[in-house]
C-alpha cells in the first residue's frame, strides 16, 4: 500500500450493478500498473448497496484481477463485518478495509472495542479507514497495535495527530496511507508517506501513477505539476460535503467513453457548470499512452 490504491466506482445499468463494466474497469486499472484495487470503498457508494450488490461487487473485482493486491471494504455491525471478511477471503482478497462505524453514539473507547472485536476474529489482515476524529491519539495507537492491523487509510484533516503517531513509532507494525487522494500528496510526503488512495485512477490510472512516481522520486516540482493537473477535479469532488465525489468520476468515465450510470442518493449528479469544469480539466491533461 505504499503505491497507488484505486477505489473503484459501482457502475449501474437500469439501476442494477453492471458487473461487466466493473470487471472491465478493474482489469484496465490493474493492467495500467495500479498496485491495489479496492472494492466497496466510499467511491463505490458502498452504503447505498444492498448486501447482494456488495457481494457481487467483491466477486466482479476478484474475477477481473490477475495480479493486483485486492482490498475489500467492510462496514456495519461487527458480526456483519466479520461475515463480509469471510466472503472476501473466500474470493481471494488480500486484506479488508474497515469503514468507521456509522453509529452516532460512542467515543474513542467504544471505537477501540469495536475494532478489537473485529481484529480478534478477522479472517484477513485489516486496514483501518480513519475519517473522523472519534478515535483519539491513544485510541488509534491501541488499535493499530493489534497484530491483525496491517495498514491505516488516514483521511482526517488533522495531520498533526498523524505526525504524533508516526513519531511515536506507530508506523512500525503497519503501513499508513494518504486517504485523501492526490490533492494532499505533498502534505503526506512531508511525513514520509508515498502511498495514497485514488478515484482518478478509475479514469486515468496513468495520471495517478505519475503522481506516485514524483512522490517516490522526491521530485517536488514534478509533484506540483501532476497534482495541479488534477486539482480542479478534486476540488469539485470535495464540494458540498463531497456530494459530487462519485458523480465526478462517473462523468469523467463518460467523457472517456465508459458509461457507469448515475449515482444513488444522497450522492448528487454533476451540474452543467461542473461538467464545464471537468471538460476544461480534461483538455489540459496529456493524452493517455497507447494501450
Amino acid at each position: 500500500m505504499t503505491g497507488v490504491t484505486a477505489v473503484l466506482v459501482t457502475p449501474y445499468r437500469q439501476d442494477r450493478l453492471d458487473e461487466g463494466t466493473l470487471e472491465d474497469l478493474a482489469a484496465r486499472t490493474e493492467q495500467a500498473g495500479v498496485h491495489v484495487l479496492t472494492s466497496l470503498g466510499n467511491t463505490a457508494e458502498v452504503f447505498q448497496l444492498t448486501p447482494a450488490e456488495r457481494t457481487a461487487h467483491l466477486s466482479a473485482v476478484a474475477r477481473a484481477s490477475a495480479s493486483a493486491v485486492l482490498l475489500a471494504g467492510v462496514s456495519g455491525a461487527a458480526a456483519s463485518v466479520l461475515a463480509e471478511i469471510e466472503t472476501a477471503a473466500s474470493l481471494g482478497y488480500s486484506a479488508a478495509m474497515v469503514h468507521e462505524p456509522a453509529d452516532p453514539f460512542g467515543d474513542s473507547e467504544g471505537f477501540v472495542r469495536y475494532y478489537a472485536e473485529i481484529s480478534r476474529h478477522s479472517a484477513l489482515p485489516l486496514v483501518l479507514y480513519v475519517r473522523s476524529d472519534r478515535l483519539d491519539v491513544d485510541g488509534l495507537r491501541r488499535v493499530v497495535a493489534a497484530e491483525a492491523v496491517v495498514g491505516v487509510k488516514f483521511a482526517r484533516a488533522d495531520l498533526g495527530t498523524l505526525s504524533v503517531l508516526l513519531e511515536g513509532g506507530a508506523a512500525a507494525g503497519c503501513t499508513w496511507v494518504n486517504g485523501a487522494a492526490e490533492s494532499r500528496a505533498p502534505q503526506f510526503l512531508a511525513l514520509g508517506l508515498t502511498g495514497f488512495t485514488s478515484g482518478v485512477a478509475d479514469v486515468r490510472p496513468d495520471l495517478a501513477l505519475a503522481v506516485h512516481a514524483a512522490l517516490r522520486a522526491g521530485d517536488r516540482e514534478a509533484l506540483e505539476r501532476q497534482v495541479g493537473l488534477l486539482a480542479p477535479v478534486e476540488a469539485l469532488r470535495s464540494t458540498g460535503r463531497g456530494k459530487y465525489n462519485v458523480a465526478v468520476l462517473k462523468e469523467l468515465l463518460r467523457m472517456h467513453g465508459v458509461e457507469a450510470g448515475p449515482v444513488r442518493p444522497p450522492h448528487c449528479e454533476v451540474t452543467a457548470s461542473g461538467r464545464e469544469v471537468l471538460q476544461r480539466a480534461v483538455a489540459a491533461w496529456p493524452p493517455p499512452a497507447p494501450a
